[in-house]
């Protein structure tokens, strides 16, 4: 049986124990089911059955017409998420739209007339306070959970959210079939009083930086203010045109959908429904991974993995169009296509949410999301606005399947199209990552791929920041817990390539060999007596590289006293390199190297500020300053063992921001 070595760190409370969360939680899925649940209504009002109507146009219309306040209001919504309590802003907006939603048949009535936008201007309303919703709870995340739990936050938000609106589709499509849709109309209604509620409701659990008193200028100012930080982050810019990618995109899927469903699958309002739900089962999988992965998944790793894998998806939900299937067949493709693109598209929300939330100013954090809606909402208006331009009345021949107008059947070209546009996305993401990474391509593939590693199956954190410095000759060095100790300090300090000292015989391993080659480590033989390893660890540390040494020498098993070895003392006294002493714990001892690899741990890594040796430097050093230097090291691990290892937030100025 192993003996456990248990770190003693609280860690911070679970999102399903903050009752702040979970009422907003619960209140934009409800909101959420609002939004969209009205839809399947409005299209039994414009007959969208009749196939002698283009639905393509229509149902990207209906979009076009929800979210143009959006394009028109989002940075004066984020001033006013950044000017006055968002909660409340929040509560009103809801109250706004239940109002919308309570008469929307009689404003129908009225604007019917109007040619083909009439019908969908009271959309537009219900869109107008959606603008005030959307910033406003964005904002307010942050403020209610911890940093650290952003990206899981972002994904079950995101996840229930899209769950929602595809459940309400489903049901939508139920009430359409069933019902006439002044009934659907009100049902709408009552969801956004229920949200309302539960927003209310938070005002007594909620911490205090809810309320956090706001810093008001003039309008114009503030605006300004606002959109120079936008533009003087390039961080922020890249992730906003991300986003806008992505709204684009998912606007031209979310228009053909319904002609791809009724002229390819044969299908009804409850079949497109269906479609529409099995995206939502797709993001109910995409959230709990991200989820289950939140803490370990670097943001920028999820974004690219998460438009290939969706533009893969997409692709093969084009094919359901064009391969020589029956309908059986084709329906069947098309369904793990749709689904496969909710799991990925998920991850690709989440993560550039919960990256905008980590790096922005939460005095600017309004007024950014209203930029970022504004950006993401002008590229669906565009995508929306380019298929609804056309009418019905004027499209183009009937396809061999009866289906007529200018877009339907072109409806599989146009998800062709989208997923190759995603997939060209996630290699650009790609190339510029490694491109300005400070290592090679694979070196930086390998150290995210460790990072990733360490965080989800060793459950690894770094406790305060980490010291080890960007450049220069430097030595870090810790106890030894584990065989993967030497990944565990990597993962805490990514920026940095360090290389380790490592027996001789794990460079003769399969597969272990090539990735000891490629961070450059040092074989050493056993023997103590090996001094090529010495002169090649003085010639990289006077060359300004990082080197990473163990102080105890091997593995101490529990209950045997430890003995520092002079290496590190005399390796920084012979070269000038500065030593960072780092402590290792919360890791189970094994005799096996292979089960403490396989095994999963608890790590914690906290690292200490440079060690000053200067007492000891001199021309020779001999044994006994060798031997004092190694204690004072030695002492400084030791010291951090002692302190609280409670997290800590933001680094210090100066220091490296992780920013997952």
């Amino acid at each position: 049986m192993p003996t456990a070595n248990i770190d003693a760190s609280p860690r911070p409370p679970s999102l399903v124990r903050n009752r702040a969360f979970l009422l907003l939680w619960c209140a934009y899925a409800v909101s959420a089911v609002g939004d969209h649940l009205s839809e399947m209504a409005i299209l039994k009002t414009q007959d969208a059955l009749n196939r002698a109507v283009d639905v393509t146009p229509l149902s990207a219309r209906m979009t076009f017409a929800f979210f143009f306040p959006f394009f028109l209001l989002s940075p004066f919504a984020g001033l006013l998420a950044d000017w006055l309590p968002r909660r409340l802003l929040m509560i009103a907006a809801d109250v706004a739209r239940a109002v919308a939603m309570f008469c929307f048949a009689w404003v129908l009535v009225w604007t019917s007339p109007l040619g083909i936008w009439g019908p969908l201007l009271p959309l537009a309303f219900v869109g107008l306070f959606a603008a005030v919703f959307s910033p406003a709870r964005s904002a307010l995340l942050p403020t209610i959970v911890p940093m650290r739990s952003l990206s899981r936050a972002n994904g079950l938000i995101s996840g229930v959210g899209i769950v929602a609106s595809m459940a309400s589709a489903k049901i939508g499509g139920y009430l359409a079939d069933g019902y006439e849709p002044e009934f659907a109309f009100r049902i709408d209604a009552a969801t956004f009083l229920v949200s309302a509620v539960l927003i209310g409701l938070m005002g007594t659990v909620a911490p205090p930086a809810v309320q956090e008193p706001p810093r008001r200028g003039s309008a114009t100012a503030d605006l300004r203010a606002g959109l120079r930080y936008v533009l003087g982050h390039r961080h922020t810019r890249e992730l906003l045109a991300v986003a806008a990618l992505y709204w684009f995109c998912g606007a031209l899927i979310n228009s053909v959908l319904p002609a791809l469903v009724r002229d390819v699958y044969e299908g009804t309002y409850t079949t497109i429904s269906n479609y529409r739900t099995l995206l939502g089962v797709g993001f109910v999988v995409g959230a709990g991974i991200i989820a289950l992965l939140g803490e370990a998944l670097r943001g920028e790793f999820a974004i690219t993995w998460g438009l290939l894998g969706a533009g893969a998806s997409v692709v093969l939900l084009a094919t359901s169009a064009f391969l020589p299937l029956n309908q059986m067949a084709a329906r069947a493709v098309g369904g793990v296509g749709i689904t496969l693109t909710g799991v990925f598209a998920v991850a690709v929300m989440a993560s550039y949410s919960a990256l905008l939330q980590r790096t922005t100013a939460n005095r600017f954090r309004g007024r950014v999301f209203g930029v970022n809606d504004m950006c993401c909402l002008g590229a669906l208006l565009l995508a929306t606005g380019l298929l609804g331009w056309s009418d019905g009345a004027d499209a183009g021949p009937t396809n061999p399947d009866g289906a007529s107008g200018r877009w339907d059947r072109w409806a599989g070209v146009i998800l062709g199209c989208t997923g190759t546009m995603l997939l060209m996305a996630g290699y650009v993401t790609l190339s510029i990552r490694l491109r300005r990474a400070p290592h090679g391509q694979i070196l930086t593939l390998a150290e995210h791929f460790n990072e990733f590693l360490a965080r989800f199956w060793w459950r690894l954190q770094r406790i305060g920041p980490s010291l080890v410095p960007r450049g220069g000759a430097v030595i870090v060095t810790a106890n030894h817990t584990c065989s993967a100790d030497p990944l565990f300090l990597s993962a805490a300090a990514p920026y940095r390539a360090i290389s380790f000292m490592v027996a001789e015989e794990y460079t003769h391993w399969p597969v272990v060999r090539f990735f000891l080659h490629l961070v450059e480590c040092i074989p050493v033989k056993r023997d103590g007596r090996d001094t090529a390893a010495t002169k090649e660890a003085i010639r990289r540390l006077r060359a300004g590289k990082a080197l990473g040494i163990f102080i105890e020498g091997g593995i101490v098993p529990p209950g045997q006293q430890p003995v520092p070895k002079d290496g590190v003392a005399m390796l920084a006294l012979k070269t000038g390199a500065k030593v960072i002493p780092a402590h290792i714990s919360g890791v189970r001892y094994y005799d096996s190297i292979v089960q403490g690899l396989l095994s999963r741990h608890r790590a914690r890594v906290r690292f200490g500020p440079s060690v000053d040796l200067a007492e000891f430097e001199g021309d020779d050093p001999d044994r006994e300053r060798l031997r004092a230097a190694t204690r004072k090291i030695y002492a400084a691990i030791q010291a951090l063992a002692d302190r609280d290892c409670e997290p800590t937030g933001a680094p210090p100025p100066g220091e490296p921001v992780d920013r997952r």
